[in-house]
């Protein structure tokens, strides 16, 4: 039986005048376009490949299956932040406010507002019962390092006597909760885009928000 595909854009330009080595984000952008837009479980191997502009033997000479495609789409676009995040907390000697700004300003331009990935929360949600295996990965490689690194900037504000916080652990769920649950909106409800929020205003505000819930009253 022959697979039917829908219309998808192909790749533009010979594949032989492309470079090898462009090859695999080339197929990462095309799954993440096809995975938003469609769904992970409706996205074919073959039409990833399509739009890619290779075939599926080259695809799989890349990568095992569309979960390491998936996996590999996330951990390629916060492997920076990861390590611009361990960066700073390592050497950071400054404001405790200050570097909650910094952080939630870096990890709203990976995963939150316009970003590319911004719809991965959507899909893993959408395909968690039927993909638990993704719905693990994210947990472990996003949401868990997330909520350790806030944990790890109330316990930086405490020690600088700037916050007071009476459970690290609930107010940094509670941090991550209402961060991840604006990103899920911007691609399910879209509250606030039916109320004319822009993503900038609410990104501040969410900032402005948090400080003012854990800053320590003088």
């Amino acid at each position: 039986m022959t697979e039917e595909f829908e219309e998808i854009p192909v790749k533009s330009g010979p594949r032989w005048q492309r470079k090898k080595e462009e090859r695999p984000q080339e197929i990462l952008d095309a799954a993440l376009e096809l995975f938003v837009k469609q769904g992970f479980a409706a996205t074919k191997v073959s039409q990833i490949a399509r739009k890619a502009g290779v075939t599926p033997g080259t695809l799989y000479v890349y990568y095992k299956n569309k979960e390491a495609i998936l996996q590999e789409v996330v951990m390629k676009a916060l492997r920076p932040v990861f390590y611009d995040a361990d960066k700073i907390l390592d050497k950071y000697k400054g404001s405790a406010v200050d570097l909650l700004f910094i952080l939630i300003e870096k990890w709203w331009d990976a995963v939150g507002g316009e970003s590319k990935i911004s719809g991965v929360p959507k899909l893993i949600s959408a395909e968690a019962s039927n993909f638990p295996q993704l719905s693990e990965f994210y947990v472990k490689s996003i949401l868990t390092p997330a909520f350790n690194y806030i944990r790890l900037v109330l316990e930086y504000g405490i020690r600088s006597g700037e916050f007071m916080v009476r459970n690290v652990d609930v107010t940094a769920y509670a941090i991550l909760s209402a961060f991840h649950g604006a990103v899920l909106d911007a691609h399910t409800f879209k509250i606030g885009e039916v109320n004319g929020i822009r993503v900038g205003e609410f990104r501040d505000l969410f900032h402005d928000l948090v400080v003012h819930g854990i800053l320590k009253q003088k």
